[in-house]
């Protein structure tokens, strides 16, 4: 058995890697895992989005790329063998669902001992095959209690494989106060001080995407109290045709921006005043959500799934039924109003941000978990 103080040997994989929450959290706890001394293998699909930034993590990290596209995913399976074989490797740690399986046999293959963890970041049912078997060949990790919750009422097997383990994110990145870029970002889009910038972070696809509509709902109805609230979408999607056309006919373009997609969070967190999360859809465990509490902005989210693990309502920010137009614009319309307000629960966000969901955390939480299952 390995001594505690032993690093360990792990290989994360992920053939996706285009710029996610599930990506955010793999860079994430690869350097977690690497700041605590362990040894570090990152698996990516070569030409996706993020790659450029894995690469950036050497020579701290070492980075493989395989070809995205394969027969049966079978170049995906080739590195992952001989990338375990190579380092020998004791954890592969899986993070996309199609990686899930390729990953698994390749361990099997390679004849290297080696456990398999996944980290869980859906709140969706697995398959027929995986809920049969898939706890049979890995320790999972969900993200969230609410995915936990799915898995136990969904996974055939011992269940002291489930692993809760909750995201973190670099607070060091994130400020509590307004940083240069974000202050450049207001003055591009002529927001002054009197202004109250509430925002949505996410993409725009069909049929809903992450609640734009509701917040853009919402947003008329506050513009009749509040003139001086204005509104920003940032992402991209197939709903921008929808999106503009709304504004049109409601008569506020010129009090919404669409910003288009960023990488440049930390700058768009510090931007705003207050962060909107309307989605109708399922969340795990929003990761913008910690970021923009790291930056001390208060919160307005749909309360679901996993979203109430990281705000208490009426502390770190409002919590609101999914869809409820009028919940969501009178949150806003009491955050515009009272600039105190968001201020005490801005820095409530950030206590709770710094004291549970760090990249720190990631990586202890996540190091218990491995030499737990070794």
């Amino acid at each position: 058995m390995e001594r505690p103080t032993q690093p360990l040997r792990v290989l994360q994989l992920n053939s996706m890697f285009s710029g996610g929450g599930v990506d955010n959290q793999t860079l994430e706890l690869s350097q977690a895992l690497q700041e605590r001394g362990h040894s570090i293998t990152l698996a990516v699909a070569a030409g996706s989005r993020w790659e450029p930034r894995a690469q950036a993590l050497r020579p701290g990290i070492r980075v493989e790329s395989f070809p995205g596209k394969s027969p049966l995913r079978s170049a995906l399976m080739r590195t992952v063998i001989r990338l375990l074989r190579r380092d020998r490797c004791q954890i592969l740690h899986i993070h996309q669902g199609r990686d899930y399986w390729p990953g698994i046999i390749a361990a099997k293959l390679a004849f290297c001992s080696t456990r398999v963890v996944i980290t869980r970041h859906l709140m969706t049912r697995p398959r027929g095959f995986s809920r049969r078997f898939l706890l049979r060949m890995a320790h999972i990790l969900p993200v969230s209690q609410a995915v936990q919750r799915v898995l136990e009422s969904e996974l055939v097997g011992d269940h002291h494989r489930l692993h809760h383990v909750p995201g973190g994110i670099d607070i060091d990145r994130f400020k509590p106060l307004c940083q240069a870029d974000g202050e450049a970002i207001r003055r591009h889009h002529h927001w002054s001080t009197e202004h109250v910038v509430f925002g949505v972070v996410g993409m725009y696809e069909p049929p809903r995407g992450k609640g734009q509509f509701e917040f853009l709902e919402a947003a008329v109805r506050v513009l009749k109290i509040h003139p001086n609230a204005r509104f920003v979408l940032v992402g991209q999607g197939g709903l921008r045709s929808e999106i503009e056309q709304f504004l049109a006919r409601e008569h506020i373009t010129d009090r919404v921006t669409l910003t288009g997609f960023t990488e440049n969070m930390p700058a768009v967190m510090s931007a705003l005043d207050v962060l909107v999360h309307p989605t109708t859809g399922t969340e795990a465990f929003p990761l913008v959500i910690l970021e923009a509490m790291a930056s001390a902005k208060p919160v307005i989210a749909s309360n679901l799934d996993g979203i109430p693990e990281q705000i208490t309502e009426g502390q770190e920010g409002f919590l609101v039924p999914k869809t409820d137009v009028a919940a969501l614009a009178e949150r806003m319309s009491q955050l515009a109003a009272d600039p105190g307000l968001r201020s005490r629960m801005g820095q409530q966000g950030h206590q709770l941000v710094s004291h549970c969901f760090t990249r720190h955390h990631l990586g202890e939480n996540t190091e218990r978990i491995y030499r737990a299952i070794l």
